[in-house]
Parts: C-alpha cells; structure tokens; sequence
C-alpha cells in the first residue's frame, strides 16, 4: 500500500529576513547582475505544510502583475505541484541549477538569512581565451562544429 503524500501550499505571510529563507527576484540573467534584478519575494521553511511569502512589491500595482504571475507560477510549481516529498529541499536545490537562470525568476537561497552566504547559480560569461582554456578549442561559441 502506498503512503500518500501531504499537501502543501503556500501563502501570504511574513518571513524574517534574519532566518533561513529563499528570496525570488525578477530580472535577465543573461543581461544583468543579481543586484539588478527586481526583489519580488521572500519563502520561509514550511510549517505544518504551508510555505509563509512575504511580497515584496505591491501586488494591487498594474505594473506588477505579469511578474507577480510568474513568480507564482514558480511557487505553485516548485512548491506545490512537483510533488516532491521535501519541496523545501528540492526548492534550495532548485536555486543552483541552470533552470534557475533560464527562468526570469530567480530563485537564491539564504541559510543564515540575508546578511549571510547567497546560494544561487550565476550565469558565467567567458572570454574566447578563456573558452579556449578550458575547452580546448579557440572559435568562438557560435563557430563551435558539433560531431555526432
């Protein structure tokens, strides 16, 4: 007999910055730093299943929705529908893969609270020379013969 999993959710409350949380800001890794990117939300552990967020940006602002909908697009997702038995787990991991940094919303993971160590991925750019170091091969990226 399979155990069934617990529900979890998340919803509006307030996460102290001073603790273990997840921050979410907005922003294009490709184009910008991290401290660029729009602070949108904060995630505290779960209790009794429940994530508490913290908004960050006023969610009645029309100029907010579509990135107040995507970060909740995230939430549901990483939090919710993934159906991983420890979503808080998955989602500190979630925040040092490279789909982090694919998505305009930007998942960091703060374990001593906001004036600690930021465990993030980060978008490394390299020069032709430095691609050439560690790959081998001195062309630019675009000029890169893949062989099957």
């Amino acid at each position: 007999m399979r155990k069934t999993q617990p529900h979890w959710r998340w919803e509006d409350g307030v996460v102290d910055e001073r603790k273990e949380h997840i921050e979410l800001r907005h922003g294009n890794a490709t184009e910008t730093a991290y401290e660029n990117w729009k602070p949108i939300a904060r995630i505290a552990k779960p209790k009794h299943h429940v994530f508490p967020v913290e908004w960050l940006v006023r969610q009645d602002s029309p100029a907010h929705q579509a990135i107040l909908a995507d970060a909740r697009r995230e939430l549901d997702f990483y939090l919710v529908e993934k159906d991983e038995p420890d979503p808080w787990a998955y989602a500190r991991y979630h925040c040092n893969t490279g789909a982090n940094m694919y998505s305009r919303v930007h998942w960091s993971y703060f374990p001593t609270g906001s004036q600690g160590e930021r465990h993030a991925s980060k978008v490394v750019q390299l020069s032709a020379e430095e691609s050439a170091q560690l790959f081998g091969d001195s062309r630019e990226p675009d000029e890169q013969v893949h062989k099957t």
